[in-house]
């Protein structure tokens, strides 16, 4: 029980912070990362739970029609495990990887909803969101990670 509460005040933590971090970060999930090191820990029933109420957040706060953080957090898991086939999660590879799929997917998603639904977008500011995606997505994975596996569940060890 102890950890259990240990490990629900560190991702209500996590989820402040990283909804701080969006204000100062503006079109970067600072959440997602953390639903990564879920998967990496084999932790499925709260990254279930942690994406069903990041997917509220995001859609509660974002201007595009309901369902782009459906479609985020839905491709960054079936890329995840797709890309698990054939590398392991703690390999600097598999981070390159997830990451350059992360920025090219918030590219792909947010411009096809936003012409979906008739939106002005300015593209240079889009193209800025999607690199700094690629930039923030490993970084935040790689510190979430590593207070996670060293200090909130040292038991749940990666692939």
């Amino acid at each position: 029980m102890h950890q259990t509460l240990i490990e629900a005040l560190w991702w209500a933590l996590y989820t402040v912070v990283g909804i701080w971090l969006q204000t100062l970060l503006p079109g970067i999930d600072c959440l997602a990362p953390g639903l990564i090191v879920c998967l990496q820990a084999r932790r499925l029933t709260i990254a279930f739970w942690l994406a069903v109420l990041w997917i509220l957040i995001q859609e509660g706060s974002g201007s595009l029609a309901f369902g782009a953080s459906i479609l985020w957090y839905a491709g960054l898991v079936i890329f995840f495990y797709g890309l698990s086939l054939f590398l392991t999660v703690k390999s600097a590879f598999f981070g390159l990887f997830l990451s350059l799929f992360a920025g090219l997917w918030h590219f792909s998603i947010i411009f096809l909803l936003a012409n979906l639904q008739e939106l002005s977008i300015n593209f240079n500011e889009l193209l800025v969101q999607s690199l700094q995606t690629i930039i923030v997505f490993p970084v935040l994975w790689g510190i979430v990670s590593l207070i996670y596996h060293l200090r909130i569940a040292p038991g749940h060890v990666t692939a």
